[in-house]
């Protein structure tokens, strides 16, 4: 797959492509409605088969919110993308002066000059300036045709990144992947922390995971990824509240069944379900002795017999 960021300049493609267009955080199974009317429409008709998103939250760039939190960083989304045989995937650099132009220069400037000749785009999607801009405004070009994809319902309400994220705060992670159409994944690099999972006895990889929009504080059943082996593994999400408070949330994984250095390394967090929200506890006695029945809890969720023969 080809990424291709753009800027408002000039780019030499002469192929015809369809592209679908939105950001797409999350690549949830309503965003994977577009991918596969692309890749119909694109075997159809010969065309490549492309995305198009933006580097960045239009609301984060216009000063309306305070921070991006991501269900899918860029590099998860161009991973993802790459297994559905896309062709194409346009970065557009989103910003206050894109926000500004009109529709119908939006549409001259990323689709025209890119030769794409049949966009794929959601009931809801609007750009431009003001948001003026809307699917009618796309049907109304003639350089290229339009694929309008209704909303996709589960449990008769639809799915949106915004709905998946209330999902997420309430640690309902069976849910979550029920809508992503996979397991929800966090992944980032091995950090040091302050290694009191070491000093009780359960050790844990501490991950960096940047702008992550994470699941409610608590412990996990997961499974983690290093170097493409996968293995067992507790996650805890939050302030470490037994011991002197943290300034921001940790993301910490008791790796079972596994003794390495993996400081500095790649790891991928897959999340399952959760065990139990964040507690403080009285003592690191008793601490300690809830730790060893959140382990069993793990061991028994990936027996053979249970809902994942992956391990």
């Amino acid at each position: 797959m080809e990424i291709v960021y753009l800027d408002g300049q000039k780019v030499n493609i002469v192929e015809p492509i369809c592209s679908a267009i939105g950001f797409f955080d999350g690549l949830h199974i309503g965003h994977m409605a577009l991918v596969n009317e692309v890749k119909r429409v694109s075997e159809q008709k010969g065309y490549k088969k492309a995305l198009m998103t933006f580097d960045h939250y239009p609301l984060y760039v216009l000063g309306k919110i305070k921070e991006e939190k991501y269900l899918t960083s860029m590099n998860d989304r161009i991973s993802l993308l790459e297994k559905e045989g896309i062709d194409y995937l346009f970065i557009v650099k989103f910003t206050k002066d894109l926000a500004a132009l009109s529709p119908e220069d939006f549409i001259n400037q990323y689709l025209i000059d890119l030769h794409v000749k049949h966009i794929v785009c959601g009931f809801d999607f609007r750009f431009g300036k003001y948001n003026a801009g809307n699917t009618m405004t796309l049907q109304a070009c003639q350089q290229f045709n339009v694929s309008v994809i209704p909303e996709v319902l589960y449990k008769g309400e639809k799915i949106s990144s915004t709905r998946i994220r209330h999902v997420l705060e309430q640690g309902n992670i069976e849910e979550m992947n029920e809508l992503l159409g996979r397991k929800y994944c966090v992944s980032g690099e091995v950090i040091k922390g302050r290694r009191i999972g070491h000093a009780i006895g359960f050790p844990t990889a501490n991950v960096d995971y940047q702008s992550y929009f994470l699941p409610c504080h608590g412990v996990y059943i997961v499974k983690v990824y290093v170097h493409g082996q996968g293995y067992m593994g507790m996650c805890n999400i939050g302030y470490n509240p037994t011991f002197t408070a943290l300034d921001k949330p940790s993301l910490e994984v008791n790796i079972l069944d596994f003794d390495g250095d993996i400081y500095h390394q790649y790891m991928i967090v897959e999340f399952y379900c959760l065990i139990r929200k964040e507690k403080p506890f009285a003592s690191k006695e008793e601490l300690i002795a809830q730790l060893y029945e959140d382990k069993q809890k793990v061991r028994e969720y990936f027996k053979p017999q249970d809902k994942c023969p992956m391990v």
